[in-house]
């Protein structure tokens, strides 16, 4: 997050950077990894949308984020029509069309080829 961050702080005044939060990557319910017990991240997969924005607070308070927060609807039409899951970098340029598509994380996702991206493209 906080590369995210200051990539963010480094644009301000020339992009807007919105996150997303989708559903749970690695809930109790469905697959759970050890190192999320170990850290106290342990939740169950959502199934309604007050369930999802209480963990996305969780998520904001948890990782300190100081960016713009929106939620997917619990039916995921944002993971879907992203294909998201569990991660990925976007752009949307100002006429709503997607400049940018990273990889899916968490194995390609690169915050340094989004900031190529944007020194290429805006800078």
């Amino acid at each position: 997050m906080a590369r995210i961050e200051e990539l963010r702080d480094e644009w301000q005044g020339r992009a807007e950077m919105r996150l997303v939060y989708i559903q749970e990557a690695h809930p109790e319910d469905e697959w759970q990894m050890e190192v999320n017990e170990t850290s106290g991240v342990v939740y169950r997969q959502p199934t309604t949308f007050d369930e999802r924005r209480e963990l996305a607070e969780l998520f904001v308070d948890k990782m300190s984020v100081d960016a713009p927060v929106l939620v997917d609807h619990i039916e995921i039409p944002a993971t879907a029509c992203y294909a998201a899951w569990p991660e990925r970098l976007y752009v949307v340029d100002t006429d709503a069309r997607i400049a940018y598509k990273g990889g899916m994380g968490p194995f390609y996702f690169d915050v340094d080829e989004l900031e190529e991206f944007l020194e290429e493209r805006y800078g």
